[in-house]
């Protein structure tokens, strides 16, 4: 669906994101070491990182790792499971998930956060949009694939991003209207550690 999702999230009307990674981007120091996760095939907001420090990208499909490659070549991506991949502590002045963190099973994602919080620097940052249903499950039919879905509420995402020791900085819900689907709402953090 790599194509499809492509020209579909090109159409999302309403989007902040923009404005979330420049104020990120302030917030950093000259030539960051930024990872993100769950890159896709490099968004707007992929190149926009990639322009401004050193990017590593991680994503589990090898056909939007391609895609991603053509769109930033001077970035680095690497083909995994954000769950699994382990770096050393204090590696990265940011770590960047759009969109990504509401796929993400809601088991697997406290122990995540908690590893982000150990990977970034002092005064180094997060910025993740998140889901806000507090379930999880499948949609038998997003894009004419199934999709699993899962989310904390806002209480439970902010809960916890301080657990993994993070500061928050900025938190809000951000309605977008997606195209096929209308109004969505996620919730934006950026947090520091």
């Amino acid at each position: 669906m790599a194509e499809r999702f492509g020209a579909w999230r090109g159409e999302i009307m309403g989007s902040s994101e923009a404005e979330w990674v420049a104020d990120l981007l302030g917030r950093l120091p000259t030539e960051p070491k930024i990872l993100e996760l769950c890159c896709g095939a490099a968004s707007p907001t992929t190149m926009l990182l990639a322009e401004h420090g050193d990017l590593l990208g991680i994503d589990f499909s090898s056909e939007q790792l391609r895609r991603a490659r053509d769109r930033c070549p001077g970035a680095r991506f690497v083909e995994a499971d954000v769950t699994d991949v382990e770096f050393v502590e204090g590696a990265y002045d940011a770590v960047v998930s759009v969109y990504a963190f509401n796929h993400v099973p809601r088991a697997d994602l406290p122990e995540l956060l908690a590893k982000i919080g150990r990977w970034l620097r002092p005064g180094g940052h997060l910025l993740a949009s998140f889901g806000r249903s507090g379930g999880e499950g499948i949609q038998e039919d997003f894009l004419g694939v199934p999709m699993f879905f899962a989310s904390y509420t806002e209480e439970g995402n902010r809960e916890l991003v301080q657990a993994a020791g993070l500061e928050i900085e900025r938190d809000e819900v951000v309605a977008i209207i997606e195209p096929e689907y209308g109004e969505a709402r996620f919730h934006w953090i950026l947090a520091r550690k």
